[in-house]
């Protein structure tokens, strides 16, 4: 049995929003993305998931000391169509250990449906094959026929082969056995260092997808190199205090 608790520091209506994962992957791409919509949208701190488990460490982001797994969420946006979004983010700063994985997706799916939240997009990297910067894609993978034809609407190119770890693979999966709509969005990045462009290039899919919720990815293609800097230099001051992870497997996409 684990240990894994989600907390509402207040209970939010998050019916029908869309959910974004972001959990450390190559080039951590998803963490520089997942900050990025905080930080532009200025969402608020809902929650926290909690477990024995997780890195015994506290992050801090202006000021403020908060657990290493949060839930953030903004407000409802509505059309002229009176069709209304609203987007919920969970981010971390640290891959769970192995063995909590599972049960840790589980716990996301089931929160998930209890708010009311219809769609479930996790953010992923894959190694770049080569190649330019301007040439990087965006694929993806969906759960179900639903989540499918979005792949198709929005012309991502689904990936027909390969291996997605970590939570966001048992979120893949999960969802297929559970029936929920669960999209994982893979951009190509480099894996030696922080690839803010691959980041954008994940922006740019969710914009789309969210036409009320504003998303421009512009202003990180610009201050790439800044945020590059400062992740590499948080990784650098966490060294000392942070106990060593085991190695992921590297992930493989066809």
């Amino acid at each position: 049995m684990s240990d894994i608790e989600i907390i509402e520091y207040r209970d939010k209506d998050l019916s029908n929003s869309l959910l974004v994962i972001a959990f450390p992957t190559v080039g951590l791409i998803s963490s520089i993305a997942g900050h990025f919509i905080i930080d532009t949208l200025k969402l608020e701190e809902i929650g926290t998931i909690i477990s024995s488990e997780f890195m015994p460490a506290t992050v801090i982001h202006n000021s403020k000391p908060s657990p290493p797994v949060r839930i953030y969420a903004g407000k409802k946006k509505c059309g002229p169509d009176g069709k209304c979004e609203q987007l919920t983010v969970i981010i971390s700063e640290f891959m769970p250990p192995y063995n909590i994985i599972k049960p840790l997706a589980d716990e996301i799916l089931n929160w998930a449906k209890s708010k009311g939240i219809t769609t479930i997009v996790a953010l992923e990297g894959t190694h770049a094959l080569g190649g330019e910067e301007k040439d990087m894609k965006v694929y993806g993978v969906a759960s179900n026929n639903i989540m499918k034809n979005l792949l198709k609407k929005y012309k991502i190119q689904e990936t027909k082969e390969g291996m997605i770890t970590g939570v966001n693979g048992v979120l893949l999966y999960e969802g297929v056995l559970k029936k929920q709509d669960v999209m994982c969005l893979l951009s190509e990045a480099h894996a030696s260092f922080p690839d803010s462009r691959a980041a954008g290039n994940l922006l740019k899919k969710l914009d789309i997808m969210l036409p009320e919720i504003k998303i421009d990815p512009k202003p990180l293609y610009k201050e790439a190199k800044d945020i590059e800097k400062k992740i590499r230099d948080f990784m650098e001051q966490s060294k000392p205090t942070a106990p060593q992870l085991p190695p992921l497997p590297q992930q493989m996409y066809g």
